[in-house]
């Protein structure tokens, strides 16, 4: 049993260590210069961020106006996308109508603008969860789905 219990304790470990790799929070000296150089380009008067890597992305997350904003970038410092929270009530009608006839047993749970490099387009970001599953959905806002995706729920360990 000993043995056993090794064994997972090890597989848990790595299993950590390769999640603390893929999602981690560095300082701003740890930011390349072309990043630290395109967001401030882009945001000159934000000085409260927090960095971090992400899928060999940098992430800058900070607080614009009231909303959490998240910004991304490439090790080069091209710039590649910008979320920003919004309240579900600034989310367009033909969006929620469109969430409400495709997934109607979902609630939603996070709602989001998306800004993309490559499309001139707002895109709402919609989160919605059930008993088992969580949906990212992202949408223009005439309600037509540009992409979806599912996962299912994490069960809880006890």
């Amino acid at each position: 049993m000993k043995i056993k219990k090794g064994i997972f304790f090890m597989i848990f470990l790595a299993a950590t260590a390769g999640f603390a790799a893929w999602t981690q929070t560095i300082t701003v000296d740890k930011v390349p210069p072309p990043v630290r150089q395109a967001f401030h380009a882009k945001y000159p008067d934000v000085k409260s961020v927090e960095w971090k890597i992400k899928s060999e992305k940098y992430e800058a997350e900070f607080v614009l106006k009231g909303a959490e904003t998240t910004i991304k970038f490439d090790f080069q410092g091209k710039w590649l996308e910008t979320e920003i929270q919004i309240p579900s009530s600034e989310v367009p009608k033909a969006v929620l109508d469109a969430m409400a006839a495709k997934f109607k047993t979902y609630t939603i749970v996070e709602t989001q603008t998306l800004q993309l490099f490559d499309d001139s387009k707002i895109i709402f970001e919609i989160h919605g969860e059930n008993d088992k599953e969580i949906i990212k959905a992202l949408l223009y806002a005439d309600g037509t789905i540009r992409d979806q995706s599912v996962k299912p729920k994490k069960m809880e360990l006890y």
